[in-house]
């Protein structure tokens, strides 16, 4: 049996301790990601956005495709994690890649095999790398508007569809879909969240007055 290259240049112990800390570094970007959190970006509006009338779609592909057809569009994944934190049904893929001369990495967000989100990150980045991310989404966007010197800026295409490109920690360009329907699945595991936890405080309360 062949091994792996990465079984020959480790030790098995060592072997173990490097895929723990992988797949450390791309579940610290899922880290802050909960069930809450995401439908909130679903619903986020921003004041005064760029309009554009072209489709936002990241690597040309439409909110709504499925895993498979992503991955058959772009390739297999560098990670995959399911079910993340208190999220069901919730898949993300994860692609490292580079991008003028920059690490970065992309995400794919899916909810009952329905993508939805997807964000782009520089993990590096220059303001040069900046004034270049901005000129091109405004060509592939046609849109006129200025916005390469704003930390936060939103576009809205003729769907609802939102871009927005943040400068913080990382340069990030992220996609939300309109779509209601990935928006009503969050909804209602939210509400079943709710129903389980007030059973789970009425329990608690139940069992603090048999003590008192």
């Amino acid at each position: 049996m062949k091994q792996n290259i990465q079984s020959k240049l480790l030790p098995y112990s060592r072997y173990g301790s490097f895929y723990k800390e992988r797949e450390g570094f791309y579940r610290s970007f899922t880290n802050q990601y909960y069930l809450e959190y995401a439908h909130q970006l679903l619903e986020q509006e921003a004041e005064s956005p760029f309009l554009t009338n072209t489709i936002i779609a990241p690597n040309e592909i439409q909110f709504g495709a499925s895993p498979r057809k992503v991955i058959w569009k772009i390739g297999m994944p560098s990670f995959l994690v399911k079910d993340i934190n208190d999220f069901k049904d919730h898949k993300i893929l994860f692609y490292k890649t580079r991008l003028l001369r920059q690490k970065v990495l992309i995400q794919f967000h899916f909810i009952s095999g329905i993508f939805y989100y997807s964000q782009l990150s520089f993990l590096s980045f220059t303001e040069k790398t900046n004034d270049i991310l901005a000129n091109s989404i405004k060509a592939k966007y046609q849109c006129s508007g200025d916005f390469a010197d704003s930390d936060r800026t939103y576009m809205v295409d003729i769907c609802g569809n939102k871009l927005i490109i943040e400068k913080g920690v990382y340069l990030t360009v992220s996609y939300i879909t309109s779509d209601a329907y990935p928006r009503t699945l969050m909804e209602e595991q939210i509400r079943l969240k709710k129903e389980v936890l007030s059973k789970a405080d009425n329990y608690e309360i139940s069992r603090l007055n048999k003590m008192l």
